[in-house]
């Protein structure tokens, strides 16, 4: 497997995914997204690995989200940025192995969506979290699928609704993340969360995290058919275009 903007390092029977892209905040463009559902297979695949950690590089993001610039620019079409982006890669649904979350700065937008596909999450006290899409007329459609199991509806609601940001103490209070540590000990407490796990026996471990997953989403199937309806349908709209295309400009300025 040879990734470009994705690290996967081998730890004994962990695997630690990287963001490499910490200039950008980690934002994640066509080739993360396809590089990141490469490494989820290359995890799920291989059996003498057992748990999976996620991080960004640097001390700034876990991932600011999607890149805007290319994924609504007047490029994106030309690129193969496809009108639905989630068909492109699995975000770690399909993985069977265990994901921890070791979330060092921003995780925002797609950012927070990736931590939500996650099924342990830990953070800095720095970390900040949201769900802005509102703003540019775009969807969190996978983390609106997620975040209520994860934070309870009223919490996840305000999150969505009005696209504010949260810090780390709130997230931990609502239930979004487990713990917070400081950021020298991060990946330690996730690489010492991630031994706990493969201590035990892996194929009780794997069944345990579906029966998990399929109680606390059990119409995840029909959530995924609306966002893609609902997506396509925003795709359209001129207020997205004229919104992205602020978004796009300011970051070109930055």
């Amino acid at each position: 497997m040879c990734l470009v903007s994705v690290l996967f390092e081998r730890e004994g029977e962990l695997a630690l995914i990287t963001i490499d892209r910490a200039e950008k905040l980690n934002a994640m463009d066509s080739v993360i997204y396809r590089e990141l559902g490469e490494a989820f297979e290359e995890l799920d695949g291989d059996d003498s690995l057992l748990v999976g950690i996620i991080t960004g590089a640097g001390e700034r993001a876990f991932s600011a989200g999607a890149d805007l610039e290319q994924m609504h620019g007047p490029d994106s079409k030309r690129r193969g940025w496809g009108p639905w982006r989630p068909d492109g890669w699995s975000f770690g649904l399909t993985t069977r192995k265990p994901l921890i979350a070791a979330i060092n700065g921003y995780a925002l937008a797609g950012g927070l969506e990736l931590a939500l596909t996650c099924d342990i999450r830990i953070a800095t006290p720095d970390s900040t979290f949201g769900a802005p899409e509102v703003r540019w007329a775009l969807l969190h459609g996978l983390g609106a699928s997620r975040l209520p199991a994860a934070v309870g509806l009223s919490n996840a609601m305000s999150m969505l609704l009005t696209g504010e940001f949260i810090d780390s103490q709130e997230a931990l209070r609502i239930g979004l993340i487990s713990k917070i540590v400081p950021h020298e000990e991060l990946l330690e407490q996730a690489r010492a969360t991630a031994a706990k796990i493969a201590s035990n026996n892996a194929i009780a471990v794997q069944m345990t995290k579906e029966l998990a997953l399929r109680s606390a989403l059990p119409a995840y199937e029909e959530s995924l058919r609306l966002y893609r309806s609902y997506y396509g349908y925003l795709e359209n709209l001129p207020e997205q275009s004229a919104a992205t295309a602020s978004f796009a400009g300011r970051s070109r300025e930055d």
